[in-house]
């Protein structure tokens, strides 16, 4: 695949805040014409709670029957649809920074002339004393999951990998069932939405 790379990238929302990367590069010179059966089949790093083997592998098998192709055993496929799924936990540390006030810092004055700007002399000492932003400073740390999903289309006779097709993204809590199918559903068609149809 070195030799050839034709990509795309868009941003698919749900509930307005959910976003997933799309990026696709195929063999522009690979006749899909030749190829009718399929088989999916996956390979895992880890399982992730927000993104279903069992969902996507379905969605897969019905895009592609769609399309035209054939969904028939492993050992008759003309060409596989490999899925690699993978959730990395993360963290993200947050510094924030507010001004609640002023506060006197010391300032010792010895010199004969007026003191600078913002100085006022202090009514319990014989310096003077300046006045600065009494800033408060909170941390948080913020723990998230990254998914990504990477959809390979192989030629079984060719032994090579002809088509691919990625999606990642920042994954969220709190969605239901149905609306996680929805999502699910909208990554899959963007992925495959120009792949060739069988004739």
């Amino acid at each position: 695949m070195k030799n050839w790379f034709i990509a795309v990238a868009v941003a698919i929302f749900i509930g307005g805040c959910s976003t997933a990367e799309i990026q696709v590069d195929y063999d522009p010179e690979y006749k899909f014409s030749s190829v009718n059966s399929f088989s999916v089949v996956y390979t895992n790093q880890n399982d992730g709670k927000d993104f279903s083997r069992d969902r996507i592998s379905k969605l897969l098998s019905t895009y592609m029957q769609e399309k035209g192709y054939r969904s028939v055993e492993k050992s008759k496929a003309d060409f596989y649809i490999i899925m690699h799924l993978d959730v990395q936990k993360k963290s993200q540390i947050e510094t924030n920074y507010e001004t609640i006030g002023i506060r006197p810092a010391p300032y010792i004055y010895l010199g004969a002339t007026r003191p600078p700007v913002g100085v006022y002399p202090s009514l319990r000492t014989t310096g003077m004393i300046a006045m600065e932003p009494d800033v408060r400073v909170t941390t948080r740390t913020h723990e998230y999951e990254d998914g990504s999903l990477v959809v390979e289309i192989f030629d079984v006779k060719e032994n090579r990998v002809v088509w691919q097709g990625s999606a990642k993204d920042r994954l969220s809590t709190g969605y239901s069932q149905e609306e996680k199918s929805e999502y699910m559903n909208k990554v899959i068609s963007e992925l495959f939405k120009d792949f060739p149809a069988k004739k």
